[in-house]
């Protein structure tokens, strides 16, 4: 379970009211949500599941007691609990209790004392603080966790955003666990189980589609179109692209078979392939890890093959192959590259960063990288013929022309034109395997922007800001999401004092970019700052110190936004924490000290 362990915390008497002290900070908070993410996806049966929640929250809460009631259709039945009480756990009618409330409202409830609600107090109960959320999948109610406390104002706001999102989480579990036990007895009942299949297999389909992203914004001038379509409800089919400030990392994958067990795969990949990238791993240092950690969970006689693109802010690009389809490059001339490399399937034999080769290749305006499955080009029609790799490219190259000659978004074209003449060629054949296709194009607008981002920073050094600006804005309305631009654009305009328009592009540069720094966040907070947008400025400086609590810079400008808002207890708590991560810093002790004197002085007037 979570093996980093928290502050305890204290219920104390502060100006006549309850308060706690210790708890869940900022970045304990991340650390949790991953925990739990990471937890659940282990979980292969209910009961393993309702084991880790319980476990969960007592690490996490402090509580004296977790109860966790699934609905059996009439009833609230506690299956797990950490232990029995006085009077007994029992089974609640929808409505009883704050358990039963919560799961007909649909609605979290934080009872800070149960003394002030008698009603919720059975006799010889010795429970006094409550945090309890409803576990909905959809619209459907699956049952409640409480977690209690038997002192009085123990938990706040915080600890019920966290068991909210546990909740979240447990109900996409639950299902998933509930699918996977499902089809593992369907023999034994094999005529019953024909309608429920179909429930479980659109059941599946919405848990797998949270993974798939069928709407990606433009980063930096590359522009992307997708089409994803299972042969079945699920698919053994995934793609992903993460963007990581300089650098954007796409992946397609195919998962040997089809339906739920292939799909579970998927999801699996997901979460190491994020986890890769983020970590900063090369190419084949991903490949390398998704073979050796995966490979042990795969399903037996299960593989998968795998293609990783990476992209670099210049427009250089490199790429492995890990026995998948190979990419298509289609340059500008619409003459085509095919993207491999040498590199086996993972999941077969162990996966060694040595066996697959990484090769490079550079981006041009207008051209174009597809990534696809081969469901494509070996769908075959009714007289057994093939579509093939040749009628694949001749189609994709002439709606390129096509498309340019209109003027048309050539992304969305080609893949429209794709999907069109393949379905003329399949007729009514039977669809033989799952369609995914991934296109990533060099805006041909690029060509022409680049050369004014050059001249407006050149303005920028000669002092004439008027025409660097304007110079910056002609870019900005070629492509928007040139990321270098509008970080250009974001600093120029708050050296203006145009406060406002400096939040909204540093806004569209993390966006695009993807860019998750404590410096990117705090120049943001700065920009809202300056725009007298405080509860926007406190998010962002948050944000830029869970990427970074030693960033005194946030710290001192957090607790400022705490005096705007009269709250010298958080400015104090604030400078604390960051004092805790760099201890060395002075301008952080010499404010914080200010700060403790006002506070005493404002006791003293108060007393």
């Amino acid at each position: 379970m979570i093996e980093q362990k928290f502050g305890t915390r204290k219920v104390v008497n502060f100006r006549g009211a309850k308060k706690v002290i210790g708890g869940l900070s900022d970045r304990n908070k991340i650390d949790v949500l991953l925990e739990i993410s990471k937890e659940f996806a282990q979980a292969g049966r209910e009961e393993d599941l309702f084991s880790i929640v319980i476990n969960i929250c007592k690490d996490i809460f402090e509580c004296d007691n977790t109860t966790l009631r699934i609905f059996d259709g009439e009833l609230l039945v506690p299956v797990r609990f950490i232990k029995e009480t006085i009077p007994p756990r029992r089974n609640l009618l929808p409505g009883d209790g704050y358990s039963g409330k919560t799961f007909t409202e649909g609605k979290a409830v934080l009872i800070s004392d149960l003394r002030r609600f008698p009603e919720y107090l059975d006799d010889m109960e010795s429970t006094m603080c409550v945090i309890c959320v409803p576990i909905i999948h959809k619209e459907e109610k699956l049952g409640v966790i409480s977690v209690e406390s038997d002192t009085a104002f123990f938990y706040r706001e915080d600890d019920l955003e966290i068991l909210e999102a546990l909740g979240s989480q447990l109900a996409l579990a639950l299902t998933g666990v509930r699918l996977i036990e499902g089809l593992m007895t369907a023999r034994a009942r094999e005529a019953a189980i024909l309608s429920q299949l179909e429930w479980d297999l659109r059941m599946g389909r919405n848990v797998q589609s949270q993974i798939i992203q069928h709407e990606i914004l433009p980063w930096n001038g590359i522009h992307f179109h997708t089409y994803y379509e299972p042969m079945v409800e699920v698919s053994g089919d995934y793609f992903a692209v993460v963007r990581k400030g300089n650098t954007l990392t796409a992946i397609m994958v195919d998962v040997s078979g089809h339906g739920i067990p292939a799909a579970l795969v998927t999801m699996a990949i997901h979460y190491k392939f994020h986890r890769c990238v983020e970590q900063g791993l090369g190419l084949s240092e991903i490949m390398e890890e998704m073979g050796e950690s995966l490979k042990p969970q795969l399903p037996e006689s299960t593989y998968f093959t795998a293609f990783l693109l990476r992209i670099y802010s210049d427009y250089t690009f490199s790429y492995i192959n890990g026995g998948h389809q190979p990419a298509v490059c289609i340059r500008k001339d619409n003459k085509h590259e095919f993207l491999d490399s040498k590199g086996m399937p993972l999941g077969i034999l162990d996966a060694k960063r040595d066996d697959y080769e990484e090769k490079y290749g550079t981006l041009y305006p207008g051209d174009i990288i597809l990534l696809f499955t081969d469901g494509f080009v070996e769908q075959k029609n009714s007289q057994k013929e093939e579509y093939g790799q040749d009628r694949f490219l001749q189609i994709l190259s002439s709606a390129k022309k096509i498309a340019e000659e209109n003027r048309d978004s050539i992304n969305e074209f080609m893949i429209k034109s794709l999907l069109a003449d393949w379905s003329d060629f399949k007729e009514n054949a039977k669809k033989g395997d799952d369609l995914t296709i991934l296109s990533l194009q060099a805006s041909p607008r690029i060509e022409d922007a680049m050369p004014l981002i050059r001249m407006a920073k050149e303005a920028h050094r000669a002092r004439n800001e008027a025409d660097s600006y304007h110079l910056a804005v002609q870019a900005y309305k070629l492509d928007c999401s040139l990321k270098d631009n509008l970080l250009f654009l974001g600093k120029m305009c708050y050296n203006a004092g145009r406060f406002m328009e400096s939040s909204k592009y540093i806004e569209e540069y993390i966006k695009t970019s993807g860019e998750d720094t404590a410096l990117i966040h705090y120049l943001y907070g700065k920009t809202l700052f300056r725009s007298e947008r405080i509860s926007e400025t406190k998010r962002a400086l948050k944000k830029s110190l869970s990427c970074d609590p030693s960033f005194a810079k946030a710290s001192l400008l957090l607790a400022r936004c705490y005096l705007i808002e009269n709250s010298i207890p958080k400015a104090i708590k604030t400078l604390q924490q960051g004092i805790k991560s760099s201890p060395g810093n002075d301008p952080l002790k010499t404010v914080l000290e200010r700060l403790q004197v006002l506070k005493e002085k404002e006791a003293v007037l108060q007393s």
